[in-house]
């Protein structure tokens, strides 16, 4: 790409945005504010809860689906294997700490 060329795309662009009227980026970042409701104390917990829960349900589905496919083998049955996995889901929930997402 020449210098006319790109003289010309500048301009278009300068054109476009409204004639570089846009805000120079400071060289130091903004301050963040800390994202509302990370306080457990704050918002009354509940994180661990909601952990136990879908980490139950999500092992829960899983076990069932897995007791579905292997359903000839004559001890495996969905239900029991679904309701195993959920109980082993909550389980490893209670014992161990909700991920960052969920908090």
């Amino acid at each position: 790409m020449d210098d006319e060329e790109l003289a010309k795309l500048m301009r278009e662009i300068d054109q476009f945005g409204g004639g570089g009227n846009a805000p120079v980026p400071s060289s130091t970042p903004d301050p963040v504010a800390p994202a509302p409701g990370k306080d457990v104390a704050e918002t009354g917990g509940g994180g661990k809860g909601r952990w136990v829960a879908i980490a139950a349900a999500t092992s829960g589905v899983g076990g069932f689906i897995v007791g579905s496919v292997l359903w000839f083998i004559p001890w495996v049955d969905p239900a029991s294997t679904g309701l195993g996995a959920a109980l082993g889901g909550a389980i490893a929930a209670v014992v161990g700490k909700p991920p960052r997402w969920l908090q």
